[in-house]
């Protein structure tokens, strides 16, 4: 469209006599103001000397100011470009310093950088993926994926050995694994999300959606999150390692499932003992109060919300062509892998038989995305539930859905598991800012110490607090 054409000004012509009188009256009114602000300024009491007064409107900053930069997620993260105060007057722009941008400093007052990534610096990476590698000879595992995340979104993606030994093939950033009960801290988040939206209470009873599992009019949810219902873990079943592996390619139903539980441990919430049946159950709730399998809630309400895009339900989804094969240790250099040549890891019995208490598959990245955004901002739980969700019992270290760990003094929350060949932890440390998920395809082994050592490189090259707890205290679970 074309602008409109400005207006021509008319021009009026001045007498020549005109001149001479207008400038002669312009000069009187310039010495008269002159003569009145010197009177004026000279006679204030509250003049400093030298008779100049500094304007009160214009405010300088000695030190650049955060703009705070709203992204459509709930989490609010900083850039760090300087902004004018409110209070300095929108003509004047006032110089400042520049801002420092190194990158062991974290400036994250309302929550984790969920976003935008950004990698370490060399010497970080170099050092952790050190550890990394030393680690996997350690153990020993066929294949290790770890991704550690701050606060202000740096990420680092480490991996180091096989995700399958005949014929090798590498692990990459993106090879999902078998991530067994770290499922277990999605289904907690889904009955949580109930809890806000009013649609289940944590002091519902089991009967109010299973009247006929037993003791069910005693059981409650909030039991069930804790591990604290004494209902019986079906894994710990005799029938359940003769069954679960005889056939690779046997789909389980949750009807199924439960048919291994025998006799309660106790009464319900006289107890502590881990039950992956408990999780079994809670699966089965959340269809009864949504009227949607598990998986269709997990994928809707988080999955996809939080673009977890190398994250999958097993079997209701499908597994990527790229996961790791699961391997038990058979002493020196050997490994017995647990594959059955199914699309499902490690395989379609195994993955179904765990259902709502393990079924899942992720790969470190997302993981370690995951817990950050779980544990430590608004994006999936408000913080009231946030908090309950940690509240642990000191003896058992566990709170709903969710383990206690300390590491080297620090305590972070999140959850391990394991699942036939494969050994996996995802933690969130709060004071930190600090989010780490390890994946390894090597069964039957503890990755506390692997964790630990990668996590004590770490503190050596970011900015942290002083450790909550003697340094050498270290919990296992």
């Amino acid at each position: 469209m074309r602008r409109p054409e400005r207006m021509r000004r008319k021009r009026v012509s001045m007498p020549p006599g005109m001149y001479r009188t207008a400038l002669l009256g312009l000069l009187c009114l310039v010495v008269a103001a002159c003569d009145l602000a010197v009177g004026t300024t000279a006679g204030s009491p509250s003049s400093p000397p030298g008779g100049v007064s500094p304007s009160p409107a214009i405010v300088l900053a000695t030190t650049p100011q955060p703009t705070v930069e709203v992204t459509p997620s709930p989490s609010v993260s900083l850039s760090v470009a300087p902004s004018v105060p409110p209070a300095v007057a929108p003509s004047v722009v006032p110089s400042v310093a520049p801002v420092d941008a190194s990158p062991s400093v974290a400036v994250v007052p309302s929550g984790p950088v969920l976003d935008e990534d950004r990698a370490f610096d060399a010497a970080t990476q170099k050092a952790l993926q050190k550890v990394l590698d030393a680690a996997r000879k350690r153990i020993p595992s066929p294949g290790l994926s770890v991704a550690i995340r701050t606060a202000d979104g740096r990420v680092w993606l480490g991996t180091s050995g096989a995700r399958q030994l005949s014929p090798r093939r590498p692990v990459t950033d993106e090879t999902v694994f078998s991530i067994a009960s770290i499922t277990k801290t999605f289904v907690t988040a889904v009955v949580l999300q109930l809890v806000d939206e009013g649609k289940l209470a944590l002091d519902d009873r089991l009967s109010e959606f299973m009247p006929d599992f037993p003791n069910a009019r005693r059981i409650t949810i909030r039991q069930l999150l804790q591990h604290r219902s004494g209902v019986f873990n079906y894994f710990e079943s005799p029938r359940y390692a003769r069954q679960a592996f005889r056939d690779p390619n046997r789909e389980w139903t949750a009807a199924e499932i439960l048919r291994f539980v025998e006799a309660p441990y106790c009464q319900p919430g006289k107890c502590f003992h881990y039950s992956n049946t408990n999780f079994v159950l809670l699966g089965e709730v959340v269809e009864a109060v949504t009227g949607r399998r598990v998986s269709e809630e997990i994928r809707a309400r988080l999955l996809d919300p939080l673009e977890l895009d190398h994250t999958s339900y097993q079997p209701d989804e499908r597994t990527p062509s790229n996961g790791a094969h699961g391997h038990l240790w058979g002493g020196g250099t050997t490994f017995y892998d647990q594959y059955e040549g199914s699309r499902w890891l490690p395989h379609m019995s195994a993955a179904s038989i765990a259902g709502a208490s393990g079924a899942m598959v992720a790969n470190a990245a997302d993981l370690a995305r995951w817990v950050m955004a779980l544990y430590g901002s608004d994006e999936v739980l408000p913080e009231e539930l946030r908090e309950a969700m940690i509240d642990y019992r000191p003896k058992d270290k566990y709170g709903l859905g969710t383990r206690m760990r300390i590491f080297s003094g620090r305590r972070g929350f999140g959850h391990g598991g394991s699942l036939r060949g494969y050994e996996d932890q995802v933690w969130y440390f709060p004071r930190e800012g600090v989010s780490i998920a390890l994946l390894s395809n090597r069964g039957l082994y503890n990755p506390d110490k692997t964790v630990r050592q990668l996590l004590r490189e770490l503190w050596k090259h970011i900015d942290v607090p002083a450790p909550q707890y003697d340094p050498s205290r270290n919990t296992s679970g």
